[in-house]
């Protein structure tokens, strides 16, 4: 019902993608000139950004060559998309494929998130992986937003993301609560190093529940 009453949704959709509106109970009054879309998949936050801020510069980051495909189309050359994962360092790392691509990660799936989202891992495929600060040059457009998606591995891309933190006026990063991929950082731990880099949490998207525990949700962190 939110994208039927956005027309300027309606050519996502009609490549079959539909964009995530209900970030706007968040973000609508949000001003960003910059916007780094990690984790960017087949455009979903992409399309909602081109649409809240259709005069921000877009950056979007996907390494799986089927969801970027798409994300091209969504995107008919308005965002900036580089082939890659990022992470601590520049290397070469097997991404977890999951039956559900847009849950693929770069840790194992865990036995929480197969069953709770009802999917399994289908495969790994080898992509490079780089730092965010090796990606973007110094100088972002201010405001700017880095939005993190990357199932688990948030952690990793913000250690990687040192040198342009300081330009990032405000984060919005999905956190877990539960361990859903083997080995990730939970929410204490990238709330704790968002707040060393002084950002404080602001806003929170209802997340995904059971049992009435929230075990995963998306955060706004803005800059203190």
């Amino acid at each position: 019902m939110g994208i039927a009453a956005r027309p300027g949704l309606w050519p996502a959709l009609a490549q079959g993608v539909a964009a995530t509106v209900d970030h706007d109970a968040v973000l609508r009054d949000q001003r960003f000139a910059t916007i780094l879309d990690v984790g960017a998949n087949k455009g979903q936050f992409a399309a909602y950004a081109l649409w809240r801020w259709p005069q921000a510069r877009l950056v979007c980051f996907e390494p799986l060559p089927g969801p970027r495909a798409r994300l091209a189309a969504v995107t008919r050359g308005a965002a900036e998309i580089q082939a890659c994962a990022l992470g601590t360092a520049d290397a070469d790392a097997l991404i977890h494929v999951a039956s559900r691509a847009d849950s693929s990660s770069m840790l194992p799936l865990g036995d929480r998130q197969k069953s709770l989202f009802d999917m399994d891992e289908v495969g790994t495929l080898r992509v490079p992986v780089r730092r965010l600060d090796a990606c973007v040059s110094p100088g972002l457009a201010r405001p700017a937003l880095l939005k993190i998606d990357v199932q688990g591995y948030e952690l990793e891309v913000l250690k990687g993301a040192t040198g342009v933190l300081p330009e990032i006026d405000a984060v919005y990063v999905e956190v877990s609560y539960e361990e859903l991929y083997v080995q990730q950082a939970l929410a204490a731990d990238v709330i704790g190093f968002l707040d060393a880099a002084g950002f404080s949490a602001s806003r929170f998207l209802s997340g995904v529940k059971t049992d009435e525990t929230v075990v995963q949700q998306d955060i706004l962190f803005t800059r203190r």
